[in-house]
Order: structure tokens, then C-alpha cells, then sequence
């Protein structure tokens, strides 16, 4: 009799254990509630922001027409003004996008590390 009452309770605790397994959402269901929500891409302040400094740089241009020497070691050379910042601005520019992308590749490999240690402390658990 107290077998067949051991077997019962392993059978509830399997049968309990296998309907929490399946009660609990999946770690791709998981993984799209955790995912971030975005409201708008933020294209139409990142478009408003550009058109004002692509006039801003139109005005500088049309304002900074003079020609100047640069002396660089023992290079001279005459250039207009403006070429001379829009160099310095557009080495700036890749620089920055340059940081950016190592900034941002560090961090989804981190995102991706900590979304897999995740998943397999779940599936522990799970076990």
C-alpha cells in the first residue's frame, strides 16, 4: 500500500511538474516581453535638427569664402576657409560614428551574453 502511495505522489509531482513547465511562457516569449518598445524612430526631430544645420553650414560657407595658408610641417597650401572646418567638422563626425560603433557593439555582445546566461539559468531550473 505505501508503494503504490510513493508511486502516486512521484506521478503528482511529475504531473504538477510537467504543467508549471507548460504553464510558463516559453524563453522566445520571454524574450519578446523583455524586448524594448519603440514609440517612434525619432525620425522627425532627427530630420528638423539636420535641416537646421545644413543651413547653418550653408550660411558659414557663403560667410567664410576668404582664402587662408595653412603651414603644416613643412607643407604650405592655400584653401578657402570653410574647407578648412568642414575638414575638421567631417573628421569629428567620423571619429564620433567610429566610438559609436564599438560603443554600440559592446554592448548588444554584453545584452547577448546576459540574454544566454539567462536562458541557461532558466532551463536549470527547469530541469
Amino acid at each position: 500500500m505505501s508503494r503504490s502511495t510513493t508511486t502516486s505522489s512521484e506521478m503528482t509531482d511529475q504531473t504538477e511538474r510537467v504543467r508549471d513547465a507548460l504553464a510558463a511562457p516559453s524563453t522566445a516569449a520571454q524574450a519578446a516581453t523583455k524586448e524594448r518598445v519603440f514609440v517612434g524612430t525619432g525620425l522627425f526631430w532627427g530630420l528638423i535638427i539636420g535641416v537646421v544645420l545644413a543651413i547653418g553650414v550653408l550660411i558659414l560657407a557663403a560667410q567664410n569664402t576668404d582664402s587662408i595658408t595653412v603651414t603644416f610641417m613643412a607643407w604650405d597650401f592655400s584653401t578657402p576657409l570653410i574647407v578648412l572646418i568642414l575638414g575638421a567638422l567631417l573628421i569629428g563626425v567620423v571619429f564620433a560614428e567610429l566610438f559609436g560603433l564599438f560603443y554600440r557593439t559592446k554592448r548588444r555582445r554584453t545584452q547577448r551574453d546576459r540574454d544566454h546566461l539567462e536562458r541557461l539559468q532558466q532551463s536549470q531550473t527547469l530541469s
